[in-house]
Formats: C-alpha cells, sequence, structure tokens
C-alpha cells in the first residue's frame, strides 16, 4: 500500500478532528471528524483564511514561530468549544509550508471540573462551618484562650501529638474532643483515659491489655486494652503527670516502634494512634525532680496548648452559663433564666474549680431552684460569701477577723479549704460527687481528707 496515495482515507479515519492550514493562513483541509464535532460542513470552511475566522487561534502562532504545542489548551471563540490540541508545522525541503493541529473537544472534561471546583468549594464552606460547630463551645472573648482555641484547629488537621495544659475543671477533656472531632480520626474511637483515677497496679493492664491466663483473675478470653480500642482513633490521656515511671518507659516505647504485646502475649499489636495528653503540673518541674521522663515529654509535647484559668477569663461566664442551662434544662424539664445579680456574684468568685465548678454549682442551683429565674439566693454559700462581705465590710469583720486575727495566711486559706470540703461533702450524694464537685483528682481529694481528717 502506497501512504502517499492512502494519506486522505487515513486522516478520514481519525476520530480527533484535524484542520490543516497553509503558511499564509488558508484552510487547506479539515477531516470529518471536524465537521462531526464542532458541527461545520468541510465546504463552507475550506479555502477561507483562518485569521479571518479565529484571529487567535494558537495555529496561526505555530505558522509564525515554526515551533510546536503539544498539549495545548485554548479557547476557540468561533467554534465555542475547549480545545486541546497537538500543533506541528509542515515542512517541505527543510521549508515552512504550513501546519496541521490534531483537536479534541474537552468542553465537558472543562464543564467537569467547574463542576467539582463548585463542589470542593461548597464542601469547603460545610467544613468550615462544621469545624465551627465543633470548636463552638470553646468560644471565648479571651484573647488567650482564642489563641489557644485557634492552635487547636491547625494542629486537628493533623497526626501530631498534643499536650494541653490548664488547671482542673478548664475544659481539657472539651479541647481534645473537638481536636479530635474535627479531624481525619473524626470517624473513629475517642478513647479518654484519667491517669490519677487508675490504681497503680492496673495502669498496665488497662493500656495494654492482657491474654486469659496471664495472672491471678484475669478475664476468660482476656482483655483488650486501651490502646488497642482506641486504634486508629485518638487516646485521651488526662493527668499525664500522675504515670508512674516505670509505666512511661513501657508507652514511650510502644509510641516509637508503633506497637505493643499484651500482658502475658506473644503476639505484636499494631498501634495507629493519635495521642493527646493533658496536665495541670509542671511537666519540666517533674523531670528535674526524675519523676517524668524527658524523652517521653518531648514525645508528647509536640504541640503544646495552654487553656488559661476561668478566674482569667470571667468576661466568658454568661455564654458558659447560657451552654450548661441548654443542656441542664431539658434534664431537670425546667426552663430558667439567669438574673444579672448572679452574675455578678460570679464576677466575684475565683472559681478554683473553673467550668467544671461552675457546671456544678448551676447544676445545683438548677435542683433547688421552684422560680423561673435563678437569684443570688440559689448560689451556694461558699461563693455568695465573697460577694456578701463586700458589701457589707463591718458584718465581715465582725464575723472573720476575731476567729482568724491569730492565723497566718497560710493557715487560713487551709481553714477555708476544709470548710469548703466539708460543706461539698455534706451537700453531695456520695464522695464521688463531691470530688466532681471541687473539680479536683480523686487523688488529690483524699489526700485532702487525710489532711485535714476528714477521711
Amino acid at each position: 500500500m502506497e501512504l502517499e496515495d492512502n494519506l486522505l482515507s487515513i486522516l478520514e479515519s481519525l476520530h480527533d478532528a484535524v484542520l490543516v492550514i497553509s503558511k499564509d493562513s488558508k484552510i487547506m483541509y479539515v477531516n470529518g471528524a471536524y465537521s462531526r464535532h464542532f458541527g461545520v460542513p468541510q465546504n463552507k470552511i475550506i479555502g477561507r483564511q483562518l485569521k479571518d475566522v479565529e484571529a487567535e487561534a494558537r495555529i496561526l502562532q505555530v505558522v509564525q514561530s515554526g515551533r510546536p504545542l503539544i498539549n495545548d489548551y485554548s479557547y476557540v471563540h468561533s467554534l465555542g468549544k475547549d480545545i486541546c490540541a497537538n500543533i506541528t508545522p509542515l515542512l517541505e525541503n527543510g521549508s515552512l509550508i504550513g501546519a496541521v493541529a490534531i483537536m479534541k473537544d474537552i468542553s465537558e472534561v472543562v464543564a467537569l471540573q467547574a463542576e467539582l471546583e463548585r463542589y470542593k468549594t461548597y464542601s469547603d464552606k460545610l467544613e468550615q462551618q462544621l469545624n465551627q460547630e465543633i470548636f463552638a463551645p470553646l468560644k471565648s472573648r479571651s484573647n488567650r484562650m482564642r489563641i489557644a482555641v485557634e492552635l487547636a484547629r491547625k494542629v486537628a488537621e493533623t497526626d501530631a501529638s498534643v499536650l494541653l495544659y490548664g488547671e482542673t475543671g478548664v475544659g481539657k477533656e472539651v479541647m481534645a474532643k473537638a481536636i479530635h472531632q474535627a479531624g481525619k480520626r473524626a470517624n473513629k474511637p475517642f478513647i479518654p483515659i484519667n491517669m490519677a483515677s487508675i490504681p497503680e497496679a492496673l495502669f498496665e493492664s488497662e493500656l495494654f491489655g492482657y491474654e486469659e491466663g496471664s495472672f491471678t483473675g484475669s478475664k476468660k478470653g482476656g482483655k483488650q486494652g486501651l490502646f488497642e480500642l482506641a486504634n486508629e482513633g485518638t487516646l485521651f490521656l488526662d493527668e499525664i503527670g500522675e504515670m508512674p515511671l516505670n509505666l512511661q518507659a513501657k508507652i514511650l516505647r510502644a509510641l516509637q516502634e508503633k506497637g505493643f504485646q499484651r500482658i502475658g502475649g506473644t503476639k505484636w499489636c499494631s498501634l495507629d494512634v493519635r495521642i493527646i495528653c493533658a496536665t495541670h503540673r509542671d511537666l519540666r518541674q517533674l523531670i528535674k525532680q526524675g519523676s517524668f521522663r524527658e524523652d517521653l515529654y518531648y514525645r508528647l509535647n509536640v504541640v503544646p496548648i495552654h487553656i488559661p484559668p476561668l478566674r482569667e477569663r470571667r468576661d466568658d461566664i454568661p455564654f458558659l452559663t447560657s451552654q450548661v442551662l441548654a443542656n441542664l434544662n431539658p434534664k431537670y424539664q425546667k426552663y430558667v433564666t439567669v438574673l444579672e445579680e448572679v452574675y455578678d456574684i460570679f464576677a466575684n468568685y475565683h472559681w478554683p474549680g473553673n467550668v467544671r465548678e461552675l457546671s456544678n454549682v448551676l447544676e445545683h442551683m438548677i435542683a433547688i431552684c421552684t422560680k423561673n429565674s435563678l437569684t443570688a439566693e440559689d448560689v451556694p454559700h461558699y461563693i455568695r460569701i465573697k460577694k456578701e462581705t463586700e458589701d457589707k465590710p463591718d458584718v465581715f469583720q465582725q464575723e472573720v477577723t476575731p476567729n482568724h486575727v491569730n492565723l497566718s495566711l497560710n493557715g487560713l486559706k487551709q481553714k477555708v479549704e476544709k470548710e469548703l470540703i466539708e460543706e461539698v461533702i455534706r451537700n453531695s450524694k456520695n464522695r464521688t460527687e463531691a470530688i466532681r464537685k471541687l473539680g479536683m483528682s480523686r487523688k488529690s481529694f483524699y489526700s485532702k481528707l487525710q489532711k485535714y481528717g476528714l477521711a
């Protein structure tokens, strides 16, 4: 077969559109595919000057420069189409005589890409809204708190370990949950564990699990540990400063090697978990004291976030109160509002138990309230007393000074703390409720009982 004799047949058999022009931009040839794709009959276009039809046609640039354009994208106005083309110069005896373009209509692809971009924009907006909702409970007027929340938003998108610093009750677990829910592990488990609430002898079995028969009293069939339960998700280690040294070494090894073995087991369990920790203690000081491993500290303290105490963001109290009441009103089948006098009292209290204490105080108030509004009378006495004594300095002097004149400042603080613990215990169903109201760890609570002879 002579290719020269069958050249037109070859061009006509192509699925892609073909356009050939001469050096002076005259259209010499278009194939049948060109007519089918673009709706232009061959006899209507062949012989015309391309520059009169499409002055900005890319093939004209190839004729002028003599250089090809490969996978070139352009929008052809005369056709109303998005085109991708391979355009090459035509040479005869080394001289440029024209150019040929093999063209594809990519209008549908471009439209789909634009649609995808619209969906992506919409998806990004939805993600932003969801992100706002996730972090809504942490909304604040405090600049320090806003910085903490913004940092949490940023780190949520990663798998970096986070160490949350803050006093008991500031909302470290709320922050940890928000980071988890805003991250890529949101549909995986979030497993919280308070290190101060686990007896030291049970630490290892609780975290790593055990095999059947590994020790006396072990559960039949063994038990999954919290690391296994949290796999592919997030493990939140609260009060990390209470962890025994021997367990710190095992956790560090598990994180470094991305795996562990159950107690009494030989099978290696792969570990894919994000770690978020929290503490109210100064870990650097614990390192100096030799009670916290420095290498574990650097493993966990990749992104430190400091959550300020409630006394440093008192302007947040009305918002936090409305949040708490939104949950408590349905629970107690009540709908109560808060009078301004209550906020005045709250603003003068130092909130040692922070947001957790505020929540417990509000639950106490709504539980005993028989009206439609929470008033100053509903506020627990130990919170109200400061406001009352400020309003009545003579009464304060009469009631407090004679009883405490011979006490040092430290002694006075201890007396107030003892009285507070006694009052909370009296008004609680059990000691677990008292611990929750006081906003302290179980270990600290029982230590205080021993100290003040209340055990």
